[in-house]
């Protein structure tokens, strides 16, 4: 029988349920950690010097963790990485109040070395586990339905840490955040998954074998190489300049505060949208949709009235939502699930290595020509790297993975050595009477159907002849 298609299965919803807990976590740490750092005598730069160790320590760990992520158990790895997490902020926060006189910048800055290490191994940890929990053809409906849960802790678990630090003080919170990712390592810890059996070696080898995986498909390694110009372009435009650009102005930083929300509703309502809307050439469609993304710097450098700006905000919202949860599929649904770690690692990698370099060249270059001049350069890079991905053959074609049912070629089967087995892709050989997933890289083939993995189904007696190919199960198709 072919397996459902529902993602909501009891495993996928206390997955959602523990990644939520572990989201509303990192909101509670950000509402209260620049705060609480000055609180402890720190300034701007202190506050600067522990989001650098946070951001450098993800950066610099990511693609080990993207090897950890697919030779390791991935729950093992989330549920460690949340009680790493727990352990480092309840240890801040205990000391900020039993003794907050002793604690030290120094302190929330190894605080976030720990944060930054958690989440370098964590991250590609979570997008595995969804392609072990989840149908293929049922991939982007779970994206939605994940992204939509967190877009929610999002905009709700702030204001309730404003509460909090106001009421109770910065430890309280911090405290509140450890006892949340606590929760997520307990509830992922009976998280029941079938882990395949795992590719084993040296770490090296297996970055080799993700970096190979990476680069065969242009799609993805064109999409990521946008991404490292984009993403910090994007968020030194929204989040340094953004309230720069706001703050000369009377109701500046109430205006800021509404924009965000508008922009995190619109993230919520795209989440809504990709339920219903899928597209069949999903990566086009994300590129297309990430044309509008940038509409909120514009709107920013023109000094509009809030009206405009607020409907901007929902806008972009809206469209990165759909862009994520398009390119996500596509990733999950295309690279092997032996390789997805690695391959989701380096595209976290190109993401945030620059951005750093990009809040530095960002606050120095408006102190010179202004912040409203920077936001136009800003807009303007996203937009030019977006448009110079429509050009890309594979990234115009590639398709979505077809509805169940859909995608089985038993005609014209290819022989068993015509697919050459993915190195490092985790799966065992095959012989007669099993399954064997073989994995290829997309390639012209001048058919309209080019297999990018296929589950080759081996014949057994009465079905077919021992050991050869009697049905090839396509999981993509590029035309």
């Amino acid at each position: 029988m072919p397996r459902s298609t529902s993602s909501w299965r009891p495993a996928f919803v206390r997955y959602v349920v523990g990644r939520g807990v572990s989201t509303a976590g990192t909101a509670l740490v950000n509402v209260v950690l620049a705060f609480a750092v000055l609180a402890a005598g720190g300034d701007g730069f202190s506050v600067g010097l522990v989001l650098a160790c946070s951001v450098l320590t993800q950066t610099l760990l990511i693609p080990v963790g993207g090897v950890v992520a697919d030779r390791v158990d991935r729950r093992t790895v989330v549920v460690l990485g949340n009680a790493a997490l727990a352990a480092a902020h309840g240890t801040t926060g205990l000391l900020l109040l039993l003794a907050p006189e002793r604690v030290t910048v120094w302190m929330f800055a190894a605080a976030a070395v720990t944060t930054g290490a958690a989440g370098a191994a964590v991250h590609p940890a979570f997008q595995g586990l969804v392609v072990q929990l989840v149908p293929p053809t049922a991939l982007q409906g779970a994206n939605a339905s994940l992204r939509l849960v967190l877009n929610l802790a999002r905009i709700a678990v702030p204001g309730l840490g404003a509460v909090l630090a106001t009421a109770f003080g910065h430890g309280q919170v911090l405290i509140a955040a450890a006892v949340a990712f606590g929760a997520c390592s307990a509830v992922l810890a009976g998280l029941r998954v079938v882990t395949p059996p795992r590719a084993v070696g040296a770490v090296l080898t297996g970055a080799r074998e993700g970096w190979a995986a990476f680069r065969s498909r242009p799609w993805l390694w064109g999409y990521a190489l946008a991404g490292t110009v984009a993403v910090p372009l994007w968020l030194a435009g929204y989040q340094l300049l953004g309230p720069l650009v706001l703050s000369g102005r009377a109701g500046g930083q109430a205006h800021w505060g509404w924009a965000v929300s508008a922009f995190s509703g619109g993230m919520v309502l795209g989440s809504l949208i990709a339920l219903r809307w899928r597209p069949r050439r999903v990566m086009l469609a994300c590129v297309l949709v990430q044309l509008v993304w940038p509409l909120p710097l514009a709107v920013l450098a023109a000094r509009p009235e809030l009206p405009w700006l607020l409907a901007s905000m929902l806008v972009g919202g809206v469209s990165l939502e759909l862009a994520v949860v398009f390119y996500e599929t596509a990733r999950q649904q295309q690279v092997p699930e032996g390789l997805i770690g690695r391959v989701t690692s380096l595209s976290m990698f190109g993401e945030t290595a620059l951005v750093p370099l990009a809040y530095v060249l960002a606050g120095t270059v408006a102190d010179r020509i202004g912040s409203t001049s920077v936001m136009w350069v800003c807009c303007a890079g996203i937009l030019a790297v977006t448009v110079a991905l429509l050009p890309v053959r594979d990234v115009r074609r590639l398709r979505r993975l077809p509805a169940a049912g859909r995608g089985v070629a038993t005609a014209e089967a290819p022989g068993p050595d015509e697919f050459p087995e993915s190195s490092g892709s985790g799966q065992s050989g095959g012989s007669a009477g099993e399954a064997k997933c073989l994995t290829r890289s997309p390639r012209p083939t001048g058919r309209r159907l080019a297999v990018d993995r296929a589950c080759v189904v081996r014949g057994t007696a009465g079905h077919g002849t021992p050991g050869r190919v009697c049905a090839v199960h396509v999981a993509g198709e590029v035309s």
